[in-house]
């Protein structure tokens, strides 16, 4: 009772001071530039590591989404593709990601979706995507779902993430399954080469080879293509002429997929590799990388080193900007209340010293 009794004592005696005054400025402060970075972190990050000067021509993006895979892809004419979603861990930040280079380019939906096949951390995000934006055509790969299993013949699948993603994605828009074909896309065209089969043992197979290409720029993506499917590739199109600007290299970066023989037909520039940071596969593959550069390739980009990856065409040079997504949201709040603990604890400790100074005065 008598702690109470001081305690209303204190409330009335109080009296607002300067010092106060300033204590809650700087409070309110800290308020208001926290939520502006907490609710911008995305597009900060991006202005922070020179996004913006990619913003002409055709754009194309490697998401970091850890160890998984994702590409997003920005034609001139506004018309946007996403292939592979990334992880489902990675899923809310994925999003966001995607959600400001949509925003800040007027996109207003995904044209294409595009699933290579049914691994967790190629279609992990695929339902939040679903969520978050239309989708206007959405391309699955050649496995069914139980549902499914007497329509085609085609190999079917029981894994209970693909199940939800292919029910969803006949909700939200035009589904087809991924075969070899060309769809035209404004004046730019994007082009499956494969699977060449219908049925495979391993789903990383299912991967298809394929190029969004238009003027001045081609782009291939494979999934995570491994040998059997390579070399199906190789076989039907060795006599086809390709310029691949930019390679989405296959599997993370794996050895055991973009041969000597692959990388010699598509001549690529550019290898953009996906791959998490201090993965336990420890990809991308030296063995991997020493082919790209004796291969001719000039540029290799990592997400593992380099977080997003960003390039862009002007004319006919491609630029490139690089940049870590840091939303851990416990770590930014725990930072906040340390900082707003700190600014009025100033006050307390100086009065702390004020009393042991004056303590010591009179002993």
């Amino acid at each position: 009772m008598e702690k109470l009794k001081r305690y209303f004592i204190k409330i009335k005696n109080f009296k607002i001071t300067r010092r106060i005054i300033i204590e809650i400025l700087l409070a309110l402060s800290l308020t208001i530039i926290s939520s502006l970075l907490y609710f911008n972190q995305v597009a900060i990050s991006f202005y922070l590591h020179g996004f913006q000067s990619l913003k002409s021509g055709v754009q194309l993006y490697s998401i970091y989404v850890g160890q998984g895979d994702s590409s997003f892809i920005i034609l001139p004419n506004k018309i946007s593709i996403l292939v592979d979603t990334g992880l489902e861990d990675y899923a809310e930040k994925f999003c966001n990601e995607l959600g400001f280079l949509m925003k800040s380019n007027g996109i207003q939906q995904i044209d294409y979706l595009f699933l290579t096949h049914p691994d967790s951390d190629h279609i992990g995000g695929a339902l939040e995507v679903f969520e978050n934006f239309e989708v206007e055509n959405i391309y699955r790969p050649i496995i069914n779902i139980p549902s499914e299993a007497k329509e085609n013949g085609y190999k079917v699948s029981e894994d209970g993430l693909y199940v939800k993603v292919i029910e969803e994605a006949e909700k939200e828009g035009k589904v087809s399954y991924i075969l070899p074909q060309e769809i035209e896309v404004g004046e730019s065209v994007i082009k499956i080469y494969s699977p060449l089969s219908s049925y495979y043992s391993e789903d990383n197979n299912y991967s298809p080879v394929m190029t969004v290409s238009g003027e001045n720029f081609s782009f291939m993506f494979t999934g995570d293509l491994e040998t059997v499917g390579e070399n199906e590739f190789l076989d039907q199109y060795k006599d086809e002429k390709f310029d691949v600007d930019v390679l989405k290299v296959a599997h993370h970066g794996s050895k055991n997929s973009t041969s000597e023989e692959f990388l010699e037909l598509i001549k690529p520039e550019i290898a953009l590799i996906s791959a998490g940071v201090d993965n336990v596969y420890n990809f991308p593959n030296e063995q991997l990388s020493s082919r790209l550069q004796e291969s001719g390739v000039k540029k290799i980009y990592s997400t593992s080193e380099l977080g997003t990856i960003g390039i862009s065409q002007k004319g006919e040079t491609f630029i490139m900007a690089s940049g870590f997504i840091f939303q851990e949201k416990s770590l930014f709040i725990v930072i906040y209340f340390v900082l707003l603990f700190s600014i009025f604890s100033v006050r307390e400790s100086r009065d702390l010293k004020k009393k042991k100074f004056y303590s010591k005065q009179y002993v």
